[in-house]
């Protein structure tokens, strides 16, 4: 739906309700824009992502399925203070992009800014320079679309650089696996790690509970605002300011958690050329300052990376992949385990799913007895009463009540959730059909815009 609105603008609105953003059509679809719709759909990553036959258009092989295609793996952090500061973790992302376009070798970035077109929402922009790329730094833990600025896209006189969650990135991989023209112009993909999101209602229910009515404007929104690992900090029109650490206002997640982070088993943006979540881990938690990890998946991102140290502009070091994996070892198991068990019982219920191209061979029947508490808190939280009833606790409460319980469950599921993760094998199934829909749509991409030059590689 979301790529939809990005071929044809006009055909759709996102519309919130209780429990999430849904599309609805505002016109009727002319002739001419029937073959962009079909486009949407074999690109959808709604419809599942083939996984194995993106890698190997990226001329990529995963060197695990828990990782994706990975060449070299650092901790790190941009060595500018005040990029730094500005980032989710390391400012490493932020630092990339800024190379990129101070040096020539993009004329945009494409970026999630937070404050538009309203204060509460996000919107994709396309940052031309250091201060737009800036303006666009920090994590939005919102749903919101990426690929509805394909008509910007179109239109600007350059090459672009992408920043997107996992399924925004695997969409584009797969526009230009089919040959479309504007994702032709993305010569260099980055994205986050990407566990959970949540919908938009979530900010509002944490205002409740301040006792915050719904009437009241906010002013201004910060996902992770001041030190890493950062905190939530909301500002309203009546001069006030709300604020909650990050593991604080995680509470959200069991009652806002978007239904598709809970099915994609790609966590670590794997189809990215430069992929970068934050590096957990006592010593560097300790030591402060926002670090980030950093998995480096094509030539391209290895020569920016190189740039970039040469200069002094990027401090790496080097990681072992098993300690990257030990980082967010949690994450991956909800995604690499969790997300298929999901995917049986939504399949059990006859509904449709998505196909990866992948999946365990075997998961181990502890493993399922814990998906039984994850998807059933997810369950409850989703309910209207539950929903209602969290947002009158007051956030001291609930914030320091859900944090001791996140530590305790984390502690009694660890040996579960982790055991043998990490000899966890992989069938790889594959998707022919889906693939040779792609290839159709190359195709006729081709035919349609048979006089458009690709824009060269870095």
């Amino acid at each position: 739906m979301v790529l939809a609105s990005g071929y044809i603008p006009n055909l759709l609105e996102f519309r919130e309700t209780t429990r999430c953003s849904l599309p609805h059509q505002r016109q009727a679809l002319t002739m001419s824009e029937e073959h962009s719709l079909a486009l949407a759909w074999v690109v959808c990553s709604g419809r599942g992502v083939p996984y194995p036959e993106v890698f190997a258009y990226l001329n990529r092989s995963p060197s695990s399925w828990l990782t994706g295609p990975c060449r070299q793996v650092f901790t790190g952090f941009a060595t500018d203070p005040a990029i730094r500061r500005r980032g989710a973790s390391g400012g490493v992302i932020s630092r990339v992009l800024i190379h990129l376009l101070e040096s020539g070798q993009v004329e945009g970035a494409v970026v999630l800014r937070q404050g538009l077109p309203t204060p509460e929402r996000a919107t994709p922009v396309i940052a031309r320079n250091r201060e737009e790329v800036l303006a666009a730094a920090q994590s939005v833990y919102a749903v919101t679309p990426m690929l509805t600025i394909l008509p910007e896209m179109a239109a600007f006189p350059g090459r672009l650089a992408f920043v997107g969650l996992p399924e925004q990135v695997s969409s584009l991989r797969m526009l230009q696996a089919a040959g479309h023209p504007v994702a032709q112009k993305v010569v260099f993909v980055a994205g986050p790690y990407t566990g959970t999101n949540m919908y938009l209602g979530a900010v509002r229910a944490f205002l409740r509970s301040q006792g915050v009515s719904d009437t009241v404007t906010i002013t201004a929104l910060q996902w992770r605002a001041g030190e890493w690992p950062g905190y939530l900090q909301v500002e309203t029109a009546d001069g006030r300011v709300f604020q909650a650490k990050k593991f604080y206002y995680n509470y959200l997640i069991p009652f806002y958690i978007s239904r598709n982070c809970q099915i994609t088993p790609d966590f670590s943006n794997e189809a990215t050329d430069l992929s970068v979540g934050d590096a957990w881990s006592p010593t560097l938690e300790q030591a402060g300052g926002g670090h980030s990890v950093v998995v480096v998946r094509s030539s391209k991102a290895e020569a920016v990376l190189s740039e970039l140290q040469d200069c002094d502009e990027l401090t790496l070091e080097p990681l072992a992949v098993e300690q990257a994996l030990a980082m967010h070892g949690h994450m991956l198991d909800f995604k690499k385990r969790g997300a298929f068990i999901r995917l049986e019982a939504q399949k059990q219920q006859g509904q449709p799913v998505p196909d990866y191209g992948y999946r365990p061979r075997e998961i181990p029947l502890s493993r399922r007895l814990v998906e039984i508490v994850i998807s059933g808190s997810f369950g409850i939280g989703r309910q209207p009463w539950a929903r209602w009833a969290v947002s009158k606790l007051p956030l001291k409460l609930v914030g320091s009540s859900f944090n001791v319980l996140r530590k305790t469950w984390k502690a009694l599921s660890k040996p579960t959730k982790r055991k043998g993760l990490g000899e966890t094998h992989f069938a790889v199934t594959c998707s022919p059909s889906r693939w040779q829909e792609l290839t159709l749509a190359d195709q006729e991409t081709r035919c349609e815009h048979p006089t458009i030059d690709e824009p060269k590689n870095l």
